[in-house]
């Protein structure tokens, strides 16, 4: 039996960042990734096989769509969102200045392993005061957000 100081489970992209932040900052450490899905190239969804017939989802054991090295974002078509201003409440514990850094740091860490530099969702400040005025009138809010179209394209 081996022994390891640290046991990741799941190799979706919670469990990349933590073994790849382990192996840059702590690289004494013996590191095992546990998965139980298949490797990318053996994965694919019955459901979503339209030449062979499918009829919906089959409840695979492991599901194929969700398990495996880089978990469900391996088939989805993923959105990196640069911005504190959705997606929780992470503020409240590391300060605004923080999650910003940690973003920032996270969208650098995408870039250095592939993903297209190419931000959406950057606007002109003029068009958005024009868009926000139109949103106010419809009693909405708009919530500028930059996003990185990170694909399916560089998985294999």
């Amino acid at each position: 039996m081996r022994e390891y100081d640290v046991i990741i489970v799941g190799a979706g992209p919670a469990g990349i960042f933590a073994a790849l932040e382990l192996a840059e900052n702590r690289p004494d450490l013996k590191v095992l990734i546990l998965e139980k899905g298949a490797d990318i190239k053996q994965r694919f969804c019955p459901a979503r096989e339209k030449s062979r017939g499918s009829t919906g989802c089959r409840y695979c054991l492991p599901c194929a769509v969700v398990c495996g090295w880089g978990g469900a974002g391996a088939f989805s078509d993923g959105k990196l969102t640069l911005s504190a201003a959705v997606g929780g409440t992470l503020d409240e514990y590391a300060g605004s200045d923080r999650l910003d850094e940690l973003i920032e740091y996270v969208d650098g860490t995408y870039l250095r392993f592939g993903a297209p530099a190419e931000v959406y969702g950057e606007i002109d400040p003029e068009e958005f005061e024009a868009l926000e005025k139109k949103a106010t009138l419809a009693e909405l809010q708009i919530v500028p957000l930059r996003i990185r179209h990170l694909g399916t394209g560089r998985c294999a």
